[in-house]
């Protein structure tokens, strides 16, 4: 393995428990703006970024997606490169780095509200249940089997925050058919068939929302695109686009015991199995019993992250940095940022120009950007280039299989060859519990021509729902970090597998006594990668999670050496 990649191999940290390296940060202010997905904890890219790179150095990452690696460039007085496939990424990284006048936010939002917070208002009302006021407000619906069910009811008469109630047909009425005369444009272009995110063939966007949802988003969609001023137009497009998971059918609905009632609460006693709002989490799966929140007051949500994003930009996103329209122009000064949408396999940039590139490419089939974006690109009306994604998709109608992955990804890290200066550094973010999708990684470098310095794990900022209940889930990812040699070094050994059992379970062992009792799947995996390949050794995942299986012991989340030490 040393020697298939070339240099020296620093195993970061190998040898200490997980819990001395820093936290990672969680996505708060300014990366709490906009929902994404494999977002990167800001405060390890940052130590990277410092560590690789200098004030003044231009970093590139061509897979920006949210755009941690391009903001936080910024912030550390870089210059900064920001490249990927998707629209709505490109959008969020530049929100993230755009100065905005809040005043001028805070008017629009106004300005908003007079247009349409009370046409869209008049769908929400209802009789309340507790004083007979006939301007109540349903602030949330919980439907069942394409039916409203439970309404949560606001009440500015009797001062109630929430009363529950059953609809009444009236109610019904406003929730299945608000009226054609209220709804604008609306997407209806179809979802990609798709039985990993759960998209069936014809299922369409608008599919995605109940019918007075489709009527309050048109209509506040068509309002936003009326504000003149070109910067807060785009500030509100985003706080659409982040509204759009929420004010959804893909809210469901968490059951909880019900809770004790205390003297003196204005609210009926909770029954068991009250209510409570989930999220959106990933893929286009519309459960049987869901939420649909207030359109304007989801909204309204949004827009207060927002705000307080904009506020932290403002005041660490240095004002000298500039966006810029081309690399011509970002050469030439001594701050600034270039973000657009391309593709990494074809860089509009010069040889030799970047000093530094923190990445993070789609980890085979882990994610596909693309399609899970498709909701937010149709709303705003944004084009995608499906062909060019670097992703494996079990969508059969793409053909985004192993080989045309394998195809893109060797082309993109040549170009990240091509534009890297010699002796620079390149950090690659990458996990795969898949054994041919880690080897492809690791040749791919290989053959480009990069040589291996260092191997760390990344820890999340935020796991999903799947990362906390999978046995062998991943729970943190790995950095890679190359550098570029000044003579390309001449690769002729493809990293293989080492096939050593008794190496394998030597290692093993060895991370289960010092790991005991503290490590999930994912943990015991990253020790035995880190060390197996700074001593030369590369092992399948299957063959170290298999051997975990074996010698360890695995209770509540985590795994015991068989010896109990």
């Amino acid at each position: 393995m040393g020697r298939g990649l070339g240099g020296a191999v620093s195993a970061s940290n190998a040898n200490e428990p997980r819990m001395n390296h820093e936290r990672p940060a969680p996505h708060t202010g300014r990366y709490a703006m906009h929902k994404y997905w494999s977002k990167k904890p800001h405060n390890l890219v940052a130590h990277d970024i410092q560590r690789f790179s200098g004030v003044g150095d231009i970093v590139l990452d061509a897979f920006c997606g949210s755009g941690v690696t391009i903001i936080e460039s910024v912030r550390l007085r870089r210059r900064a490169i920001g490249i990927d496939i998707n629209p709505v990424a490109v959008l969020m990284t530049r929100m993230g780095l755009q100065h905005t006048d809040l005043r001028a936010l805070d008017t629009a939002l106004e300005t908003l509200r007079s247009a349409v917070a009370g046409p869209i208002a008049q769908h929400y009302r209802t009789v309340c249940p507790r004083c007979g006021h006939p301007q109540a407000t349903v602030t949330h619906t919980i439907w069942n089997a394409h039916q409203p069910i439970e309404l949560w009811v606001a009440c500015d008469a009797c001062r109630t925050r929430k009363w529950v109630k059953t609809p009444s047909e009236q109610d019904r009425a406003a929730a299945l058919a608000p009226g054609s005369g209220a709804i604008a444009w609306y997407p209806t272009c179809e979802l990609i068939p798709n039985s990993r995110v759960g998209v069936k063939p014809g299922d369409r966007v608008c599919d995605l929302f109940t019918p007075r949802a489709l009527a309050g988003l048109s209509l506040l969609l068509q309002a936003i695109r009326r504000i003149e001023d070109p910067t807060i137009r785009s500030a509100m497009e985003f706080c659409f686009s982040a509204t759009l998971p929420q004010a959804s059918k893909m809210v469901f609905v968490i059951r909880q015991r019900g809770k004790m009632r205390h003297a003196g609460d204005s609210q009926p006693a909770p029954a068991p199995g009250q209510a409570e709002v989930g999220s959106w989490v990933m893929g286009y799966w519309v459960p049987a019993e869901h939420f649909e929140v207030h359109v304007w007051r989801c909204f309204e949500h949004r827009f207060r992250r927002m705000l307080r994003g904009k506020e932290e930009i403002n005041r660490i996103i240095p004002t000298s940095a500039h966006p810029c329209e081309s690399f011509e122009a970002l050469s030439r000064g001594e701050a600034g940022y270039l973000v657009g949408v391309g593709t990494a396999t074809n860089l509009p940039l010069p040889d030799e120009a970047v000093d530094y590139v923190f990445t993070d490419p789609p980890h085979g089939n882990r994610v596909p950007y693309l399609e899970l974006s498709l909701m937010w690109n149709a709303w705003l009306g944004f084009e995608s280039d499906w062909e060019q994604e670097v992703v494996i998709s079990d969508a059969r109608s793409r053909g985004k299989h192993m080989v045309d992955y394998q195809r893109r990804l060797v082309a993109a890290f040549q170009e990240y060859w091509r534009v890297l200066k010699p002796e620079k550094y390149l950090s690659v973010v990458f996990h795969s519990l898949d054994d041919a999708t880690w080897l492809l990684m690791l040749n791919t470098l290989r053959t480009v021509g990069f040589a291996l310095v260092a191997l760390r794990p990344l820890d999340y900022s935020n796991g999903s729902v799947a990362q906390d209940t999978r046995r062998h889930a991943l729970k943190t990812d790995m950095v890679i970090t190359c550098q570029k040699p000044t003579t390309p070094t001449e690769n002729h050994w493809p990293v293989v597998f080492h096939c050593s059992q008794e190496d394998l379970e030597a290692l093993v062992r060895e991370c289960l006594s010092r790991l005991n009792g503290t490590a999930a799947t994912s943990d015991v995996v990253n020790a035995v990668l880190i060390q197996g390949i700074s001593t030369g050794m590369m092992f399948k995942i299957s063959h170290i999670v298999a051997m975990l299986e074996r010698l360890g012991t695995f209770h509540q989340g985590h795994w015991y050496h068989p010896d109990g030490r």
